[in-house]
């Protein structure tokens, strides 16, 4: 049997651990949408046959295909338009967002929403690119 200071320890031990498991780093949804550390958004609905999952491994593909634009670089304007009752946010010519109007539930327009994005993406592209000029 053990005494009395093993099961102290013992049972020091099993609450740290469980500490930890509660209290342990807060880990992405695999949803969220960032660049040069800024977080742009949670893609929580799904469009077009893409699950919300989907898009935002669409949507990080194209932001990862700008970053690796050299073109892309220097005095790149960020462009938002309405189509149809969407909108779309290009950096240059590559279209990087569709906002649809479930995803602007709640938060106003598909232009006003994708207005925040575009505003977001241009600061954390820039930020993941120092020296460059990403405008919106």
């Amino acid at each position: 049997m053990l005494g009395r200071a093993a099961r102290s320890l013992l049972g020091l031990l099993v609450g740290i651990t469980l500490m930890g498991a509660v209290a342990g780093p807060a880990l992405a949804d695999p949803r969220d949408i960032s660049v040069g550390g800024v977080w742009i958004t949670r893609i929580m609905q799904a469009n077009a046959g893409y699950s919300a999952e989907e898009r935002a491994v669409e949507i990080t593909r194209r932001i990862t295909q700008v970053l690796s634009m050299p073109e892309l670089r220097q005095g790149v304007l960020i462009t938002v338009h309405k189509s149809g009752t969407d909108a779309v946010v290009n950096v240059g010519d590559v279209l990087v967002f569709t906002v649809t109007p479930a995803d602007a539930a709640g938060s106003g327009t598909t232009l006003y929403v994708a207005k925040q994005w575009a505003a977001l993406l241009g600061k954390g592209l820039s930020n993941a690119l120092p020296g460059s000029n990403f405008h919106f």
